[in-house]
């Protein structure tokens, strides 16, 4: 499927680099030593984001008569919830991997240091597409459901009506780590730039190849 391949848990930078060398052009850039500290980053920058939309959620919901009990329907709220979010997991990285060029190889692997899955291609690409490559899955499976599911009336039951906001919450902060490498594009590549991996943190730009 476009060349999308998934690869299993990642352990080393050997497993991912292709690239015999890095071109003598290319600059380095947002250089990461420590991948917990840029989620803090990203989820201090979207923590207003999350704030408004767990505030709109309370006041769309505040008047619904419902009282939480646990329930058979609580219980499968939950478990819908669960295995909803571990599907738009993956969902997330495949679309990804869907704004690099279709003719190359993209690679999903597991983290299991950080807990988290991660796209791998070595392909340059334009600085904007990168940003939209970033943000894309945010608004695709977080935010665009979430105002949608705002605007619409109650057709959802208790207590699905709020996993399914609370679901379009967490694919909303599951994109911080992607947030804090837009971060570093917009501050640290110029316009008309590529940008490439090489390897888990490393990033680098290069100039547009004609």
């Amino acid at each position: 499927m476009r060349n999308i391949y998934f690869k299993g848990n990642y352990v080393s930078d050997e497993q991912l680099i292709k690239r015999e060398s890095i071109p003598d052009n290319a600059t380095e850039f947002g250089i990461v030593s420590d991948l917990r500290s840029e989620m803090v980053r990203g989820f201090l920058m979207m923590l207003p984001l999350i704030v408004v939309m767990i505030l709109l959620t309370y006041f769309k919901i505040k008047n619904v008569d419902y009282h939480l009990t646990m329930n058979i329907h609580l219980i499968a709220a939950f478990f819908a919830l669960i295995i909803s979010e571990k599907i738009l997991t993956l969902a997330h990285e495949v679309i990804h991997a869907c704004f690099y060029p279709a003719d190359r190889v993209k690679e999903i692997w597991k983290s299991n240091e950080q807990g988290a899955y991660f796209v791998y291609c070595e392909e340059a690409i334009d600085r904007n597409r990168f940003i939209l490559l970033c943000l894309a899955p945010m608004f695709i499976l977080g935010i665009i459901p979430f105002i949608i599911w705002l605007l619409i009336p109650h057709v959802i039951p208790m207590p699905y009506d709020v996993a399914t906001a609370i679901l379009f919450w967490m694919m909303t902060v599951m994109s911080i780590g992607d947030v804090a490498n837009v971060y570093h594009v917009l501050k640290d590549v110029p316009k008309g730039k590529m940008v490439f991996n090489h390897g888990l943190l490393r990033s680098f730009y290069i100039d547009r190849i004609e």
